[in-house]
């Protein structure tokens, strides 16, 4: 995956459309100062989802539109597209090319596109995650980018690790998860905290509702009795309209008499009409203008309302627009002035690094001058050495030859003598080298046959252990499952006792009561008992809110607790006093020989004998059985009052009502928490067991593979010391055969060897006494050719001090001259950076001219 090619079209300085091919190779791009480098990578940056102005260096995004020139117009739209190669498939979408475009108008609008498909900006950000090249990305370099890189803090450095790993996607997408978790927790918090205020007011809102049926049908009744007196009314009514017909009948004559009458009145009026609506016509249009008059002078007087307060706010600003300008032109002057210090301070550095350059030519000439002159002596003193050396090398040499023949007769005579020895050693040397033979061809038979069986005794332990290795893996790796385990069941177990403990799941007037400690206040109903795995829903079924009634003392310990709950409104309770209630079991034999029969409610539980009454009370009509067609059959049979329970939940009444469907297990938990409990304690015994049985056998394979290195590490070393015995005593009977080869070789030598010694120890005399004579003559030659080097050396010595010094000073005027141009650079970096703030204040204080100018303008057009 590359960048492929940028389109840019008035983004920034690129009014015109523009496209730049990254072809192979690219990696930077170079030019002058002001030629838009940095705007292909702020464009880059852009079309990949960077949001803040500044670090595209501006103050509005909207300046990142071409503004225009005096020659040009500005432009009303800034669009880029980066093309990217995606033929390796790294941004996970379908396509080879992946067109990213962005567009953003002067009105603020912004379009995001992929492939001209229009998108959001969080597709773009996820398209391009972990590809390193985001906005943030370490795949594009700006300038200062690196020093930012190195010099931020440890957090930032490892987003940009995090980038190249791969992880930021991931990452993300676990904030968005917690967040949404920490919200969904806080919903939690929220519908329990309602569902808590709720179940308080249940009891209010059951007398409420009481209340709204009452009136409900006092409301049918008023309805009832309104419609009667209705009807009522009705038949009066059609009474006095068979009285009032005959008193219609009259009127209608005098109303013909009347019309007749108003005919002659509507003539004479027809005319006073005419002249009121004329009238009246005047009326409105003068009404009308009135009004058009009235509007137009609010409307004059708002309008220079409006332009009054325009007035003060461009004033204001020109003000302060003028503050801004006056104080950037004395920076400015501040700076023209000590530009021109900088300046002169430039030009005083210029003529010591002319002069301090003239000195190091003047002495870089005398330096090599002298220089060139201890070359050509010290290589006439070196021609002196070479050949004194020469000299004494030769009077050494036939010294040396001299002693070497009068060593070497010396030698032939006392070969001679030894020859005449060894001739008869060499009998008795045959006979023991003979022996040695025989004795190591022996002893290498015997080592050869311990080394094998050595190797196997290795082999087969190493199999032993290698197996052993893998077994150990095994047991480790079923050691840290059953850790894990052990882990998760406990985390398990000390959640349900907290819950448990804190009566999660009990409704808020229970909370309120168990953690209230009052006296007297035994538990609740679902924590007094244990249900068998299996029997759960059943009992569930059956006791259904009775599963949070309270268990207590007596009656003065439960009104005690009903008095603390309506002094804090915390809702309403059922209390079941030991000492006052009554329970039974009225046991009926058909029921207990039926079909699909289980047991009576209370004897399916287990509980502590003093709480028998209430829970005969709760369940002792109650009959768990097997399945629903059972419960029908039994309901059928037993006419004392009972229900029956199926397993599944199904309740049956002895009236014939059936019960059931799914529950929403809203309440189950309170039952089957101990038994979880419980569940999680065998559970965590049982891999406990099987845990330290697992460590018991990991420690013995352990111990088994430290005594098995130990045992292969040992039989090695044994292995090898018998391989070495066996090499020496290899080595020693080829030396013996050796020494019998050497031997009858040597016998023959000896003849022939003596009578060379006689021969030799006449020439070396001749030769000791010619050697001895030219080495007298060298060293008479090499005192009188150290004479001269000496003298000359001498002279050598005191001209090389003078270069030492002249080269001293060499490298001072050198120090001087870098020391001169290291301030002519630090001068010339600072009057450049003078000059740029500079031309930055008089930009600025040329854009609040021209920005006070607008203002002025803008006032004198209102």
């Amino acid at each position: 995956m590359y960048f492929k090619k940028i389109y840019m079209h008035g983004f920034k300085s690129f009014a015109e459309p523009v496209t730049i091919e990254f072809n192979d190779g690219i990696t930077c791009i170079v030019g002058p100062n002001g030629s838009g480098k940095s705007n292909i990578s702020d464009a880059l940056r852009w079309v990949l989802g960077e949001q803040s102005p500044k670090a595209l260096r501006g103050g509005k995004m909207d300046e990142v539109i071409f503004a225009g020139t005096a020659s040009r117009k500005s432009r009303g739209m800034a669009e880029v597209t980066l093309t990217i190669d995606n033929s390796t498939g790294i941004l996970p979408i379908d396509y080879n090319e992946v067109a990213i475009t962005r567009r953003m108008y002067r009105s603020g609008q912004s379009e995001y596109l992929i492939n001209n498909n229009q998108c959001r900006l969080r597709d773009i950000r996820e398209l391009i995650m972990d590809t390193g090249i985001g906005v943030d990305g370490y795949s594009i370099i700006g300038q200062g980018k690196i020093a930012d890189i190195v010099s931020n803090k440890p957090e930032s450095r490892r987003e940009i690790f995090e980038e190249a790993a791969g992880i930021v996607m991931y990452r993300t997408k676990k904030e968005d998860v917690e967040k949404k978790l920490a919200s969904s927790n806080a919903n939690l918090e929220r519908v329990n905290d309602i569902v808590s205020e709720i179940e308080g007011r249940i009891g209010n809102l059951k007398e409420d509702s009481e209340k709204a049926t009452q009136y409900l049908e006092l409301r049918d009744r008023y309805r009832d009795l309104e419609v009667n007196i209705t009807l009522k009314n009705i038949e009066n009514i059609e009474l006095k309209m068979e009285y009032l017909k005959d008193d219609i009948a009259e009127a209608n004559v005098q109303i013909e008499g009347f019309k007749e009458e108003k005919l002659e009145i509507d003539k004479a009026s027809s005319e006073s009409r005419v002249r009121s609506e004329a009238l009246e016509t005047l009326t409105n249009e003068s009404q009308a203008k009135l009004i058009a008059v009235i509007d137009e002078i609010n409307t004059l007087v708002n309008r220079s309302e409006v332009n009054r307060e325009r007035i003060i706010a461009i004033d204001d600003n020109r003000s302060r627009l003028s503050l801004e300008i006056e104080a950037l032109s004395e920076r400015l002057e501040k700076e023209r002035e000590g530009a021109e210090g900088l300046i002169a301070d430039k030009e005083k550095i210029d003529d010591e690094l002319k002069r301090l350059d003239e000195i190091l030519k003047e002495q870089v000439s005398k330096y090599e001058e002298m220089t060139k002159v201890l070359g050509d002596e010290a290589a006439s003193i070196d021609e002196q050495r070479s050949s004194i050396y020469e000299l004494h090398s030769k009077a050494q040499t036939k010294r040396a030859e001299a002693g070497s023949l009068e060593n070497l007769k010396a030698t032939l005579a006392e070969r001679k003598a030894a020859l005449i020895a060894e001739k008869e050693e060499a009998h008795t040397a045959r006979a023991d080298a003979e022996r040695v033979r025989s004795e190591e061809a022996g002893k290498q038979k015997e080592l050869a046959s311990g080394f094998e069986k050595k190797k196997e005794e290795v082999r087969n332990l190493t199999s032993k252990y290698n197996d052993s290795l893998l077994e150990e893996k095994t047991f480790a790796k079923n050691l840290e499952d059953l850790r894990i385990s052990i882990g998760q069941l406990t985390g398990r177990k000390k959640t349900m006792e907290e819950m448990e403990a804190s009566y999660e799941g009990y409704n808020h007037a229970v909370r309120y009561i168990m953690k209230s400690g009052l006296a007297g206040i035994d538990g609740v109903v679902a924590e007094l008992m244990s249900v068998p795995s299996g029997y759960e829903t059943a009992i569930e079924t059956a006791l259904g809110a009775a599963l949070q009634n309270i268990v207590c003392a007596d009656d003065m310990s439960a009104k005690k607790a009903i008095s603390l709950l309506k002094e804090n409104r915390a809702g309403r309770l059922t209390f079941l006093p030991i000492a006052s209630i009554k329970g039974s079991v009225n046991k009926d034999s058909k029921v207990t020989s039926a079909k699909g029969f289980i047991g009576y409610g209370c004897d399916c539980i287990e509980f502590d004998a003093k709480y028998r009454n209430v829970f005969e009370y709760l369940l002792g009509r109650t009959v768990v059985v097997k399945n629903m067609d059972d419960a029908i059959a039994l309901s059928k049979t037993s006419g004392n009052g009972l229900r029956f329970v199926t397993l599944e939940g199904e309740v049956i009444m002895s009236s014939g009502a059936i019960t059931g469907g799914k529950h929403k297990n809203t309440t189950g938990n309170l039952l089957e928490r101990k038994a979880e409990i419980t569940k999680l304690e065998a559970e965590i015994t049982e891999k406990t067991k099987e845990r330290d049985s697992v460590i018991e056998k990991l420690s013995d394979i352990r111990k088994f593979i430290e005594t098995a290195q130990s045992d292969i590490s040992k039989l090695g070393d044994e292995a090898k010391n018998i391989e070495m015995d066996l090499i020496m005593c290899q080595n020693r009977l080829e030396i013996a055969e050796s020494v019998l080869a050497d031997l009858e070789a040597a016998d023959a030598k000896n003849e022939s060897e003596l009578s060379r010694i006689e021969e030799e120890s006449a020439k070396s005399e001749a030769l000791i006494r010619a050697l001895r004579e030219e080495a007298d003559e060298a060293e008479k030659t090499i005192e009188e050719t150290t004479e001269l080097a000496s003298a000359a050396m001498e002279v050598y010595e005191q001209k090389k001090e003078v270069v030492s010094e002249i080269n001293e000073e060499i490298i001072r005027a050198r120090m001087a001259v870098t020391a001169c141009e290291e301030q002519k650079n630090s001068a010339d970096s600072l009057v450049a950076r003078v000059n740029t703030q500079i031309a930055d204040f008089e930009n600025q204080i040329a854009e609040k001219t021209a920005e006070s100018g607008n203002l002025l303008a803008q006032r004198n057009e209102i």
